[in-house]
């Protein structure tokens, strides 16, 4: 009997790794205002391509693979982009991303938002690595306009496998986008199916 690429996804965990590339930039972001500037601006390109963003990130990335590279700079422009409005990374009271997309899709004061929402995320399901960094910044403004901190490190680990062949990263936030995750929210899409 053969496995399915859905039996064999690994858990996620915390990936050390990481969280050493927040941490990194947290402390450079308290000791150097231009940190989160650079990267901020450093997501009008494609990931790893603004030298300005190098003196900040490359040092992280080194013996990474390209893709790895280009992730762990998408991801921290992206941070940069959510703690320029927020004040600060957020990392205290963060949540996974397709969490709290589900949370932002799920919110009776916005119900029209929920299809638009629904759409996006299944498009960045769907984004090849190029059309990767579009989408993910969508939905980081996203979630950041709605004051929702992302937490960062699990988006991290999760780029730098987002290319696997079984595309394991993606069923995972499927999952807990898709799934109801406690019996007032199943009640709550019952009764909206039914009406």
């Amino acid at each position: 009997m053969t496995s399915t690429p859905l039996q064999k996804q690994p858990r996620q965990e915390e990936d050390p790794a990481a969280s050493a590339v927040f941490h990194r930039l947290e402390e450079r972001a308290e000791s150097d205002t231009a940190v989160v500037a650079v990267l901020r601006r450093s997501a009008a390109y494609a990931p790893g391509a603004y030298p300005p963003a190098f003196p900040y990130v490359e040092f992280l990335t080194h013996g990474q693979g390209e893709w790895r590279r280009q992730a762990t700079y998408l991801a921290a422009a992206c941070w940069a982009m959510s703690r320029r409005q927020r004040g600060n990374s957020g990392l205290e009271r963060s949540q996974k991303l397709a969490v709290g997309l589900r949370r932002l899709s799920l919110d009776p004061a916005n119900p029209h938002a929920s299809k638009n929402i629904e759409k996006r995320f299944t498009a960045l399901l769907d984004a090849d690595l190029d059309e990767l960094p579009w989408r993910l910044r969508q939905i980081t403004a996203l979630l950041d306009a709605a004051s929702m901190a992302i937490d960062w490190p699990a988006l991290l680990a999760d780029l730098w496998r987002w290319n696997h062949p079984d595309r394991y990263v993606q069923v995972r936030w499927a999952r807990q986008f898709w799934a109801p995750s406690s019996p007032l929210q199943k009640e709550a899409t019952d009764e909206t199916s039914a009406a």
